[in-house]
């Protein structure tokens, strides 16, 4: 379960459990586990795991008896592209066991994701212009490749464009129907919808974004009626309506960035409140959050400051499905850093909590049961 919410008020001496994916040589500790206390924010590191290179995303089916995880490189024993590893996850010691390996058929994957009804298991390749779909057992073992989705194309951006780049594979809310991918190399949300068959999926349409923006994230509103892209390249955000299942309506477009910020930045991630008040951005090089308030009658969005994430190219963090805490991942200064979410102004505020962690770039999030 990636940053999912709950229902209910919060219960105290809960313990989530949290994943984190690195960019790690395969003889380091490429995903740790850890344990957090839930009304403390007292952590602990319980495992470490190497023998894959640069886990860089990782996702959980909802009973976390599985882990998937990408491992980004052009190359897997001597062929091109990554892979895809498959964790079982030891139920009494919440320890990994030896994983199902499956290729992606691209280069580079970068992002994943499980639809709502775990039938399906998505990857994008960013360096292999497609998102590959497996399916998957009910004991969440995937199958074989069964789709490949294929991009062409480019953008304005010589450096960063010349070629498709799919940075996320998400499915959308009304049950795993259609799949949305940022393409950052071609400025456009591709959509794509399932078969009546279930087994095939085919292009439901696009929504573009402006010339050089470089959508990277793409986050929907827990009411399923708004989605937040973030724009990599333009360091901006994009609010788009979602009237009627798999079609996007772009509706604004603010900046992640304080106003007379002029050294260089890009955005990493987007997250929405469990409470559906705010949208939070990731800036790498301002290593900032970016808050935006959501307007109950309009639905748009009011930048409602910056905080520092005490650290170096936040390219990932997460929110606990509570809306509790902030957690953000420093790629350049290996650790994790703490910060309680305040429930009225939606500001993260420091702990003086911090991790070490071996050059984290993404972190998942479940409930311990």
């Amino acid at each position: 379960m990636f940053c999912g919410t709950e229902e209910g008020p919060v219960v105290q001496n809960r313990t989530w459990e949290l994943w984190i994916g690195s960019y790690a040589k395969p003889d380091e500790a490429g995903i740790t586990r850890v344990e957090m206390d839930a009304a403390t924010g007292e952590w602990v590191k319980t495992a470490e795991y190497g023998g894959i290179e640069n886990p860089s995303f990782l996702a959980m089916n909802r009973d976390g008896s599985v882990l998937y995880a990408v491992s980004e490189t052009m190359e897997t024993d001597g062929q091109p592209g990554g892979r895809m590893i498959a964790y079982p996850v030891a139920p009494d010691m919440r320890k990994l066991e030896a994983g199902w390996e499956r290729l992606t058929h691209g280069a580079a994957p970068c992002h994943l994701m499980l639809d709502p009804e775990e039938r399906w298991l998505a990857v994008a390749n960013y360096a292999g212009a497609a998102v590959t779909l497996y399916p998957l057992h009910t004991d969440g073992k995937p199958g074989e490749a069964m789709v490949r989705l294929r991009h062409a194309g480019s953008g304005p951006n010589p450096q960063r464009q010349e070629a498709p780049h799919p940075h996320a594979a998400v499915f959308g809310p009304e049950g795993g129907q259609y799949l949305f991918v940022p393409d950052l190399g071609l400025d456009h949300v591709m959509i794509y919808k399932q078969g009546e068959g279930g087994s095939e999926w085919t292009g439901h349409g696009t929504a573009p974004l402006s010339p050089g923006d470089g959508p990277r994230h793409l986050a929907f509103h827990p009411d399923g009626r708004s989605a937040y892209v973030v724009n990599e390249l333009s360091n901006t955000i994009t609010r788009f309506s979602y009237p009627e299942p798999g079609k996007l309506q772009r509706e604004e477009t603010l900046s992640t960035l304080p106003a007379g910020f002029t050294g260089e930045s890009t955005c990493a991630e987007v997250a929405v409140s469990p409470d559906g008040r705010f949208v939070y951005v990731s800036n790498r090089g301002h290593d900032s959050i970016a808050i935006f308030q959501i307007n109950a009658s309009t639905g748009q969005l009011e930048a409602a400051g910056h905080v520092s994430t005490r650290g170096r190219n936040p390219r990932h963090f997460t929110l606990t499905p509570d809306g509790e805490w902030l957690i953000a991942a420093h790629q350049d200064t290996n650790n994790l850093v703490l910060f309680r979410l305040d429930k009225q102004s939606g500001l993260p505020i420091y702990q003086g909590v911090e991790l070490s962690v071996n050059k984290p770039v993404c972190v998942l999030i479940r409930l311990l049961e």
